[in-house]
């Protein structure tokens, strides 16, 4: 059984108490470990409570299969339901997931994985079977990213004007606990004052938070390599995920490709840029501008194929996520002279 996102709430106040097993996967682990808590808490208050939780790893269920139906099958001596969470790498424990499927009288089973491909022997036990689910979770789109915003400033009694917002949609979402670390500094940074501008945003994650992907994307799309490869190198280094840098440097060629349609209707291509919702920030007009001029429909369709590709095999092959991302990345700078 696969949940979606619309599902997720339903699931974390009244799951179903048929289902035994629940695993949380995919790309994005700040959210994959997120979920996978909230769900823990709803079903135990004290996490250290060694009569309630029984923590496991991939690893030591790989050496002893049982272990897992052991610690499933065990009751709680204090009373309350109990739970196994399981901390997953990259092993394949279906075999025992299955035999505790075999079983339902066992303890609620909580899965946290990383990016389980559609191939994993796990993943594809849990979602064919009625009595466990999946719950993906993969990297914030804008529209994630805008909401976990809103909701994050409203918290804490906080706005932000549109320039400090489209900084932000634009420069967070590798994960969902980077992005809330960076947002917790930018509200601990403002202190009692309620009003972010983007000169804020700029001090706190420009400087001090996660590496400006701007500077990645706007180099590539210049078709000036040597600064994207300096740049993409030091964004590697300060821990930015390959994926997140090829999600953003798509949501550039969308917006490149959306904009060029406005020009190929009549519009100027400045005028252009400022359709487009979320407005391009104001620091990087000019050069999206001079990027319409020298991006055609065609090579934006291949340089968005290219991209969709490299992602799947990121997540998909098994190679250097590193090596993909920027050997792409150093091969659309070079097209845009071509």
């Amino acid at each position: 059984m696969i949940f979606k996102e619309q599902q997720l709430e339903k699931v974390f106040k009244s799951p179903d108490p048929s289902i035994r097993v629940f695993l949380f996967y995919g790309t994005d682990q700040g959210l994959v470990h997120e979920r996978a808590q909230v769900l823990l808490k709803a079903k135990v208050e004290d996490l250290n409570d060694p009569f309630r939780i029984s923590y496991l790893t991939g690893g030591e269920i790989k050496k002893d299969p049982s272990r897992l139906m052991d610690e499933a099958s065990a009751q709680s001596l204090v009373g309350g339901e109990r739970v196994v969470y399981v901390k997953l790498g990259g092993e394949d424990i279906s075999k025992a997931i299955s035999q505790c499927l075999e079983n339902l009288n066992v303890s609620i089973i909580i899965i946290e994985a990383g990016g389980l491909g559609p191939k994993s022997p796990v993943r594809k036990i849990i979602e064919r079977n009625k009595n466990s689910a999946t719950i993906p979770s993969y990297l914030d789109n804008e529209h994630d990213l805008e909401k976990l915003i809103d909701s994050t400033l409203q918290k804490h009694g906080k706005s932000i004007d549109s320039n400090g917002k489209n900084y932000l949609v634009n420069n967070l979402g590798s994960d969902r606990g980077v992005s809330r670390s960076e947002l917790d500094k930018l509200i601990t940074y403002m202190g009692t004052e309620t009003k972010i501008g983007l000169n804020d945003v700029l001090l706190i994650i420009g400087d001090n938070g996660a590496f400006s992907i701007d500077k990645i994307i706007y180099p590539v799309a210049n078709g000036n390599h040597l600064e994207a490869e300096v740049n993409l190198q030091r964004a590697f280094k300060e821990g930015q995920s390959s994926i997140a840098i090829l999600r953003a440097t798509i949501r550039h060629f969308h917006k490149l490709h959306l904009a060029l349609s406005y020009v190929e209707r009549g519009q100027v291509p400045r005028d252009a840029a400022k359709a487009l919702k979320p407005p391009i920030m104001y620091l990087f007009t000019d050069q999206f501008v001079q990027q319409l001029t020298r991006w055609s429909r065609p090579k934006l369709d291949s340089a968005l194929t290219l991209l969709t590709e490299a992602e799947v095999d990121c997540k998909s092959t098994g190679l250097p996520v590193d090596a993909i991302c920027g050997r792409l990345l150093m091969r659309l700078s070079k097209a845009v002279s071509n």
